[in-house]
């Protein structure tokens, strides 16, 4: 039995032991005591060999195997931060980690500076839509009457006169633009020679 012990001392899971052949009830008992433990030791080796690569899927440990209890419990966490990493993949950064430490930490620290860039990137995004908007509305080549100076809307048909517009009116609505009316020196002195 001692031989056992080294083993499992060792890493390493032996053979359980034939107890139909011991007669001493002390014996016998201290046998199946050790078989139990070596039951406990390979569900718990073959539960955290897969954890350590990162494999979630789950090896049956027995309810009663106390060993491999936090096992269990970090294959649960695991499972959870797993999906709270997908719902943050999705664009959810509410997700906060609280259970691991330092890792907890960098994870959510992570978080906050996704966030962050998300926000500043949505804010760039908006601000060039606008900006290729406004480009658009100034790219275009107006029709404009040589004589009254109205022009006409993009589309219509020329010859109608519900297609042009005063420029005034088209400015104001193109390009969110109030107009005053004012009158320069030249225009000035053409129209009221008096008041100069």
């Amino acid at each position: 039995m001692i031989e056992k012990i080294e083993i499992l001392l060792q890493g390493k899971i032996p053979e359980k032991i034939d107890t139909e052949n011991l007669t001493d009830e002390r014996e016998q008992n201290l046998a199946e005591k050790l078989n139990q433990l070596i039951t406990f030791m390979q569900e718990v080796h073959d539960f955290i060999i897969p954890l350590s690569k990162g494999e979630l899927a789950e090896t049956k440990i027995s309810p009663g195997n106390f060993l491999g209890s936090p096992f269990k419990e970090l294959h649960s966490r695991l499972l959870h931060l797993t999906w709270q990493a997908n719902q943050v993949a999705n664009g959810d950064f509410s997700q906060r980690v609280d259970f691991m430490g330092d890792f907890s930490e960098a994870f959510n620290s992570m978080i906050v500076s996704l966030d962050n860039h998300e926000k500043l990137l949505k804010r760039k995004i908006d601000e060039l839509e606008n900006a290729l908007s406004h480009i658009k509305q100034l790219e275009c080549i107006l029709p404009i009457c040589s004589n009254c100076k109205k022009i006409r809307l993009e589309g219509t048909n020329p010859r109608e006169q519900d297609s042009w517009v005063q420029i005034e009116s088209y400015i104001s609505e193109k390009m969110e633009i109030q107009l005053s009316h004012s009158i320069c020196p030249q225009c000035m002195e053409k129209l009221y020679p008096d008041f100069v």
